[in-house]
């Protein structure tokens, strides 16, 4: 074994997997740094066991983070460079594809059914092309491989949604139902067919995220709710989404939890079996389930907090001067989004768990105070300046203390209980703003 300028000759048991033993000698493997290659420069696994190594077998632990002074391997590190910025570029196409038809329809540009199918077959074309060439790439199971995975989705929603003529009565929710769930066959199809664990999970939790929020815009599409309240419903959902997502992470059997048989007093169903229980968990099969619970973790965080400031310029177009009610939802919407988004951040220690919601959050708070003062003139520019000054002040006054080092437990009591009422009212105040008492009383009325 190489690392470095270091040699070590192991003598590897047979039962015992190769992540096992670097593990046992003080090589800590991070997948999203490290890589244990052979002799021949191909990658290898990790949960290979001693049986099956090969006998005098030579293998090299590489940094990826370590600076690069060879000239082909800055070579690789410059085209890999180019690859991320070139599905970057691809990702940027397809919102600028979907901005220039919101601004045509905007404009009342006369819609030509040929440019519009040639349009939305062209990027059919390209999101299909784009992900056979990802898939082909072989990407590494980390993050930014996953994140470059999102460019393929991006231009398959842009692409059922170029095809929908915004000219039809509720056209725009259509082309939106149409994008999301053109985006969500694409990332299933990626999800059966790359490898890796974590890019699998990711994609995975990608296509749940978008299959939900496509039964959301169809519902409300069948229901005859707007565009505005089909956002508000999908705003409304994050809090309560990104509360229970830690909770469907770890996927195991019921036998892994405890052992029924030598615990269980009373018969398990008439029909059912009794869950087995492993003989044996290896620390190679714990690692995989970390592994793919971390990636379902940061994959559904992140989208989820991307999904409020996309939903809520949207939702803002609601009819709010003719509905109280809705004026109201759409504030405890809001409010409930921004604080949960804030308070939820604070269960976790990885730095993109932390600061993605509360980026978000910030961008949420951006549009709301645009949205105020379009709405409302002047005296939304006024009450939000007092409102910003109130705020700066009771954060100036709680940085003395924290800046000393203060730590109090009544303060985390507090926060877990308007976080917990926040989750709880998030949803409600959607459907207020989503004016549903309005439906349902038109609906009883007929």
């Amino acid at each position: 074994m190489i690392s470095g300028e270091h040699r070590v000759d192991l003598a590897v048991p047979l039962d015992d997997t190769l992540g096992d033993v670097l593990r046992g000698i003080g090589y800590t493997i991070d997948p999203s740094r490290h890589v244990v290659l052979e002799r021949g420069g191909v990658e290898a696994k990790l949960t290979t066991r001693g049986s099956d190594l090969v006998d005098g077998a030579m293998y090299s632990i590489i940094d990826l983070r370590s600076k690069l002074t060879a000239g082909g391997a800055s070579g690789r590190s410059g085209t890999a460079r180019d690859r991320g910025a070139l599905w970057f570029l691809l990702a940027m196409v397809a919102v600028i594809a979907v901005g220039v038809r919101l601004l045509g329809a905007g404009a009342s540009v006369e819609d030509d059914p040929l440019q519009r199918v040639i349009g939305g077959v062209v990027l059919v074309i390209a999101a299909v092309v784009s992900a056979l060439v990802w898939s082909r790439q072989h990407p590494a199971d980390l993050s930014i491989d996953a994140l470059s995975m999102l460019s393929p989705v991006a231009l398959a929603f842009a692409a059922g949604f170029a095809l929908i003529p915004l000219s039809l009565e509720q056209g725009e929710h259509l082309a939106v139902l149409s994008g999301l769930l053109a985006s969500a066959v694409l990332s299933a199809l990626l999800t059966a067919t790359i490898g890796g664990n974590r890019l699998r999970s990711s994609a995975g939790t990608g296509t749940i995220i978008l299959l939900v929020l496509g039964a959301i815009w169809g519902i409300t599409l069948l229901t005859g709710m707007g565009i505005a309240a089909a956002a508000a419903i999908s705003a409304g959902a994050v809090p309560l989404a990104l509360r229970a997502i830690p909770a469907s992470l770890v996927n195991i059997e019921d036998g892994y939890s405890i052992n029924y048989e030598m615990f269980m007093s009373n018969r398990w169903t008439v029909r059912g079996a009794i869950p087995e229980s492993p003989s044996r968990i290896s620390s190679a099969a714990v690692g995989e389930v970390v592994e793919d619970s971390s990636a379902r973790l940061l994959a559904g965080t992140v989208l989820l907090s991307a999904i409020g400031p996309i939903m809520i310029p949207i939702a803002l177009t609601g009819d709010f001067r003719a509905n109280p009610l809705v004026l109201g939802g759409s504030i405890g919407l809001l409010s409930t989004l921004v604080i949960a988004l804030v308070l939820i951040s604070r269960h976790t220690a990885s730095p993109p768990l932390r600061w993605v919601p509360r980026a978000a959050a910030i961008l949420v708070v951006v549009e709301a105070a645009v949205g105020a003062i379009v709405l409302f003139g002047p005296l939304a520019l006024t009450v939000g300046a007092l409102g910003f000054l109130v705020l700066g002040l009771f954060v100036a006054a709680l940085l003395v203390p924290i800046g000393r080092g203060a730590r109090s437990l009544v303060w985390s009591r507090m926060a877990d209980v308007f976080e917990a009422l926040v989750v709880a009212l998030s949803l409600p105040a959607a459907l207020l703003a989503a004016d549903v008492l309005g439906v349902v009383r038109g609906m009883m009325a007929a």
